[in-house]
């Protein structure tokens, strides 16, 4: 979650990763969006805990179980690799994706120590 919060950063600032889950990421985690961002991202990172939600120890593709999502952590990976293969390659073609990015990416160099 922190890896997927990390890039997203780059081209969509300021927004939930879920917009760079709906852009970039496999057909099957989209409709999800929103909810990995609440459910995995504010409970994992911040909340220390995973009471809503589901992680396997496989590659399961991402479900509803009942009202709590679940995913295999080795689907997840793939679709996170995929996701910023995705979004690389979108930057020579989205102007506002790039400068985003650029933008971002001086903003953290400008923190760095001699």
């Amino acid at each position: 979650m922190c890896a997927l919060d990390a890039i997203s950063s780059y081209g969509y600032r300021g927004k939930k990763n879920g917009k760079f889950i709906t852009a970039h990421f496999p057909d099957t985690y989209r409709p999800y969006a929103d909810k990995i961002y609440a459910v995995f991202r504010v409970s994992l990172i911040h909340n220390w805990n995973l009471f809503e939600a589901s992680i396997y120890a496989d590659n399961s593709t991402i479900r509803m179980e009942g009202s709590t999502i679940a995913f295999g952590l080795h689907n997840f990976s793939d679709a996170l690799v995929a996701g910023t293969e995705n979004f690389l390659n979108s930057l020579p073609s989205d102007r506002v994706l790039f400068n985003n990015s650029r933008n971002r990416y001086e903003e953290l160099r400008a923190t760095a120590k001699p």
